[in-house]
Order: structure tokens, then C-alpha cells, then sequence
């Protein structure tokens, strides 16, 4: 069962000057989708028009069964949750209290958190493994420690969708394995979208990947499907030869020189 549909899609930040160029594709439920591609090439136009930040110039975006453009923010903020590439701590929260504004979308004006609010915060620190961080001032955290956090606070959203641009990026390589294992956990309860800038983080933990390049679609499917020395080439102009792990069948790229 498809949860977004990407038809056809054109956008961009000026009129008649589209970044992204009639791509279309879909992501079941449950899937963990890497979409990669050299600077440049829209990933993050991408993902800030699914989730409305920018104009639809032609083409769909639904969620679901709901076009992104018939729905209101709160509706939209409810179905699909977005953790930008460079969100900045802000001084005087802890960390529960930043988690607890992932449940902005389900409050009335000016009202409280309820119990169930409070409950699902709780839920998304849980499965996030912060608990004995939830009383921390979220500026005292280390990058992971903060990514973890920022991915709880879209957790508590209960999207169906959670997508995050660039998690891994400023991050050891420890803390990048952590986060990606994270999040292959979590899509057993929704969809999973994310950017990538290394192919080798991305084909070893997302079950699809859409490469890109200069806002248009190069290939899409499985990562051994798209990390071919042919669509390296095609994408980055980058001389590459692709092997396998014989233990994890998992693919890696080499560079040649």
C-alpha cells in the first residue's frame, strides 16, 4: 500500500525556474527510502515540498488519499512529520519539553498537553532509548544525543510518515550507525524518508532508493538496483566499481582512480 505518491512533480523557489523536474515516484508503508544525489540536485527542495513549505508548480503530491495542498498545516503536521538537516538548539528547554512540541499539531489554541500528550511523548523518548535524558537542557547535548532528540520530538507527531533531511550528517561514524539502526527500527510503524549524501550508509539500511540529479529522477529501487557504476556515472560523473559484502549481501561502492 503506496502512503505517498509523488506524480509528476515540478517545483521550485522561483516561478518558471522549477528545481525539480517531473519526478514521480512512491513509497509503501513501512518502507525505509534513501534518496541520494550529488549537491545540488533537490533532495532537500524535495522534501520541503512534501511537506508544503514550497509551492507545487505542477504535478501531485498525495498523502494517502489527500493531495498536500488540501490539507490544512495542522491536518499535514498530523500525516507526515519533517526533521530539517540543521535545527539548532534553543536555550531553556529540556528535553522532554522539546519532544512535547511534537504534539503542537493535536492542541487546541491556547490549551495544555493532555495525559494522551504526555503519553505519546513519553512512548517516542522510549523508543528513542533517551529517557535518562529527558530532564537535560537540550543545549548541554552532543550532536547525537540532540539528533535523537529532535527525531523523538517528529516521533510524537505519530506521523505516518517521518522524513529527515540529512540525519546523519556532522555526526561520528558511531553515531551515524546508531541513527540509521534507529530508524530502520522505527519504520516498522511508518514510512521512513531520508537524505543521504554517503551511498554506503544508505544502501546498507534503506530498503529503496531514489538517486537524483539536478532535480531529476536517475534511478529508483532497490539499493542494488541504483548503486550500478552506471548510475554512479550518470549522477556524480564519478568512475566507480560495486561490490558485495559475501556475509550481509549488502552493497558498497569503490572509487577508482
Amino acid at each position: 500500500m503506496s502512503i505517498l505518491r509523488v506524480e509528476n512533480l515540478v517545483c521550485g523557489y522561483v516561478p518558471r525556474k522549477p528545481i525539480i523536474k517531473n519526478i514521480s515516484f512512491s513509497v509503501a508503508d513501512g518502507e525505509f527510502v534513501g534518496i541520494v544525489g550529488p549537491n545540488g540536485s533537490g533532495k532537500t527542495t524535495l522534501l520541503r515540498t512534501i511537506i508544503g513549505l514550497i509551492k507545487i508548480q505542477n504535478g501531485t503530491i498525495m498523502v494517502g488519499n489527500h493531495k498536500v495542498e488540501n490539507l490544512d498545516r495542522r491536518e499535514l503536521a498530523r500525516r507526515v512529520a519533517f526533521v530539517p538537516q540543521l535545527m539548532e538548539p534553543v536555550d531553556g528547554f529540556t528535553v522532554e519539553e522539546l519532544v512535547l512540541l511534537g504534539r503542537t499539531p493535536y492542541l487546541e489554541r491556547f490549551s495544555f498537553e493532555s495525559e494522551d500528550d504526555r503519553e505519546a511523548a513519553q512512548w517516542a523518548i522510549d523508543e528513542l532509548k533517551i529517557g535518562n535524558l529527558k530532564d537535560r537542557p537540550i543545549s548541554e547535548l552532543s550532536g547525537g544525543e540532540f539528533q535523537r532528540a529532535a527525531i523523538a520530538r517528529a516521533l510524537a507527531q505519530e506521523p505516518r510518515v517521518l522524513m529527515l533531511d540529512e540525519p546523519t550528517s556532522h555526526l561520528d561514524i558511531r553515531y551515524q550507525m546508531k541513527i540509521c539502526k534507529l530508524l530502520k527500527k522505527l519504520r516498522k510503524h511508518r514510512s521512513i524518508i531520508a537524505t543521504f549524501h554517503d551511498l554506503n550508509l544508505a544502501s546498507r539500511f534503506c530498503s529503496k532508493l531514489i538517486l537524483m540529479k539536478r532535480g531529476e529522477l536517475v534511478a529508483e529501487g532497490p539499493p542494488e538496483k541504483v548503486v550500478t557504476p552506471e548510475n554512479i556515472w550518470k549522477a556524480y560523473r564519478v568512475k566507480v566499481t560495486v561490490r558485495s559484502n559475501p556475509s550481509t549481501k549488502k552493497f558498497r561502492y569503490v572509487m577508482l582512480p
